[in-house]
């Protein structure tokens, strides 16, 4: 089959658009949900299994895409959650909506195969630009998973939620099979050691797990230790066994690479900073007017307005991947991290009018925007190519994992000083609350902008395969 690499690019980012989608619309429906079930600690589930399954199975399904080919893999993940979806729209059952959901989690990892196959499958020219309208699906399929999904929940059933993704997915499937060219991977010259390639799914699991766990239990829990104290050991054995393996299945050699394991702590820092702006202004843009901070929005309203910076930061990705061409990795990350934190600082200002925060949120958001772009390129532009999708894989985990911590983070900064609602019932987060918590994403971000002076100024060549 003659590649197109429109045709690629644009069955790829309507799969990327699916899986965000399905990530994204739970949320819309989240009190829709805890009337049907009537506990909202087991409705919070179909969001955590979504992230669990997500996270723990990235690497591993990253580098089974690397050994037997992208294509097949994206199509058992999309073909595995449509499976899910319709699980979900057919039942009442709790426990069946909730395998549903932990299918639809496998879809989490085409991001990772994408990027290899845009790779793999476009000129190398072609790659930077490709890998940022990827990155622009993302915020695509987020936006309409919050805006979509609340009016199919408003005039349907909530099983027309999973009803539109099993579409979606369907055509997805349809899209990838026809427009992405099937290519062979490359075979291990061993046999799979699968311990060591497995290793990483439970601890990744309990690792989110525990994290999630101190919301309600605290850090110095007890349960929560020992559950942090189980991972370090899985971690501790699966890399004594992976740096001994000639071949490991997952490579934790390539952290030895300067560009690779300074771009992922830029994505620890920016996942606890800046890639939390949805989380922030949220809250803020819903903070009562009593509570002298924020603008005391619907919910509705909230995700409408942030409409504004979802559409602007789809010229970002592109944006990025012409900046990384023509100007190099280090000034490009650079550059998006300086928005970004210019956004936060100026929110400092703790405004009370609805256009300056739609245009704080527009700065932000096309900043990360370039953040989450230029990332991905650095690595592929780092990374053997048979590598690429477990590389791709092993950040998203990363990029999980701190945004874990930095929800946590906020919601302790939030927590810090609160004011009681008039009636006495419930405390909301006083004005010096949300004045530190812009302070902390502006110095994260900061922080990456920094740490981007470590990569190398310019890579000129793809790593070779």
């Amino acid at each position: 089959m003659r590649s197109v690499p429109a045709l690629i690019i644009g069955a790829l980012f309507i799969a990327e658009m699916t899986v965000t989608f399905e990530a994204s619309m739970v949320y819309a429906a989240l009190p829709t949900l805890i009337s049907e079930f009537g506990d909202p600690m087991r409705v919070g589930w179909l969001v955590t299994i979504h992230m669990l399954i997500a996270a723990a199975s990235s690497p591993v399904v990253g580098r089974l895409g690397d050994i037997r080919g992208r294509k097949r893999l994206v199509l058992v993940l999309l073909a595995l959650a449509l499976v899910g979806s319709v699980l979900s729209a057919m039942s009442t059952s709790f426990a069946v909506v909730l395998v549903g959901r932990a299918l639809q989690g496998l879809s989490a990892v085409v991001l990772p195969l994408s990027i290899g196959i845009v790779r793999e499958s476009l000129p190398e020219e072609k790659v930077p630009m490709g890998i940022g309208l990827l990155t622009t699906a993302l915020g695509a399929g987020a936006a309409s998973g919050l805006v979509l999904g609340g009016v199919i929940v408003d005039n349907l059933d909530w099983h027309a939620l999973f009803w539109a993704s099993a579409i979606m997915l369907a055509i997805s499937i349809a899209a990838i099979a026809a427009f992405v060219p099937d290519r062979p991977g490359t075979p291990t010259r061993r046999p799979i050691d699968w311990v060591e390639g497995l290793l990483p799914v439970p601890a990744i699991a309990l690792m989110l797990y525990a994290i999630g766990a101190t919301k309600q239990s605290g850090w110095l829990a007890p349960q929560v230790l020992g559950m942090f104290a189980v991972c370090a050991v899985l971690f501790a054995f699966w890399a004594r066994r992976s740096l001994r393996a000639e071949e490991p299945f997952l490579d934790l050699r390539l952290f030895r690479d300067r560009n690779f394991a300074v771009v992922n702590l830029i994505t620890v820092l920016l996942g606890m900073g800046t890639m939390q702006i949805v989380y922030v202004f949220s809250a803020y843009m819903q903070s009562p007017g009593w509570t002298a901070v924020g603008l005391g929005l619907t919910a509705t309203v909230a995700g409408l307005a942030k409409l504004p910076s979802n559409f602007l930061s789809f010229f970002a990705g592109p944006f990025a991947g012409w900046l990384i061409q023509r100007m190099g990795n280090r000034a490009t990350v650079s550059a998006g991290a300086l928005l970004a934190a210019s956004g936060w600082i100026a929110a400092m200002a703790l405004p009370d009018v609805l256009g300056f925060v739609i245009a704080m949120l527009c700065v932000i958001s096309f900043g990360t925007t370039i953040l989450q772009a230029a990332l991905p390129n650095i690595v592929v532009a780092t990374v053997p190519q048979h590598r690429t999708s477990e590389a791709m894989g092993s950040m998203q985990v990363v990029r999980g994992i701190a945004a874990a911590v930095g929800a946590q983070i906020i919601a302790m900064l939030l927590a810090s000083r609160t004011v009681l609602s008039p009636d006495g019932g419930a405390q909301f987060p006083a004005p010096s609350s949300y004045l530190m918590t812009m302070g902390v994403m502006a110095g994260l971000t900061f922080a990456g902008a920094a740490c981007a002076m470590l990569l190398r100024a310019r890579e000129t060549k793809l790593a070779p395969a």
